[in-house]
């Protein structure tokens, strides 16, 4: 039994229909159904029942997908971690890291270490917080850069790698502009966008508790689930949302970011990582960062 076989077998298992996994797989059909036929005479069971209209997965084959897909998660964790062993100067380093991060020194010290070290095949991978998690803690991903106080890190060692403070985004074109310091009754004529992810509805809550206090009302405008979009409706007029303080390099034009009068819980980015996966690739970047945010 093939790596390749299994691979295979997921794909038309999922797709249930030898076509649209060939497309899939960028591969021919013919060959696909071959290596299907091989794999169940190998096994001595049928994994799938086939007519002219469908295919079906049988119930041998429900339960080949199941230690398929653990056996392929397995080797995927084992191929990252061989990636990253040797001297710790070559090899292959996965870092995920949310969209937030582009606004502190993520970006360059990542500059940096690239150019330190050539022989080192850096993927970068946009996650949320939630996701990076799951995968550092499955190996998939060697480092993440997450929101902090947001998710259970058991199991995980983390530090804070940048902090800031919290501020209102409204529309530049917009007379709240024009102020210096905005208060709550300012913003509680403005629809508060927001996003449908966890941390922001942790900060819808925090926003509800703090209005409530001063009978107000936070009225909740637009909810989006993409990233970025909030930003797109603050510039085009439709509301206020908070944003971090230091990011107006990555924020669209039209959009005007003002300090509260009252003070939020800060901002914070912190690195994870696996102790128990650790290697000398992983132990060189995190030393790496480790020094960049300490001078």
């Amino acid at each position: 039994m093939r790596m390749r076989q299994l691979r295979y077998f997921q794909a038309v298992a999922e797709e249930l229909h030898f076509g649209k996994a060939a497309e899939r797989l960028h591969i021919q059909q013919p060959p696909l159904s071959r290596q299907i036929q091989n794999l169940e005479e190998e096994l001595e069971v049928e994994l799938f029942k086939r007519t002219n209209r469908k295919v079906e997965l049988t119930d041998e084959g429900k339960y080949f997908l199941k230690e398929a897909k653990e056996m392929l998660s397995i080797m995927d964790r084992s191929k990252t971690t061989l990636q990253a062993m040797g001297n710790g100067t070559a090899g292959k380093l996965k870092v995920s890291f949310i969209y937030l991060a582009l606004s502190s020194a993520f970006p360059e010290i990542m500059g940096d270490f690239i150019h330190n070290y050539p022989e080192i095949d850096v993927v970068l991978h946009d996650e949320n917080t939630y996701v990076q998690v799951n995968a550092v803690k499955e190996g998939t991903r060697h480092v993440g850069f997450v929101t902090m106080k947001l998710v259970d890190l058991h199991g995980l060692a983390s530090m804070t790698v940048h902090k800031c403070e919290s501020c209102a985004a409204i529309p530049a074109s917009h007379p709240l502009a024009q102020k210096e310091v905005l208060t709550l009754k300012d913003l509680s004529e403005l629809p508060y966008i927001c996003s449908t992810d966890s941390y922001c509805r942790m900060r819808v809550k925090e926003m509800q508790r703090i209005f409530g206090e001063r009978d107000l009302e936070l009225k909740i405008g637009m909810q989006y689930e993409r990233k970025h979009t909030g930003n797109v409706f603050v510039a085009a007029g439709l509301g206020w949302t908070v944003i971090n303080s230091d990011s107006a390099g990555t924020i669209p034009d039209g959009i005007a970011l003002k300090p509260l009068e009252i003070e939020l819980h800060p901002f914070e980015i912190g690195m994870i990582w696996n102790p128990e996966r650790i290697t000398p690739l992983v132990r060189n970047f995190i030393e790496f960062y480790k020094g960049r945010i300490g001078e």
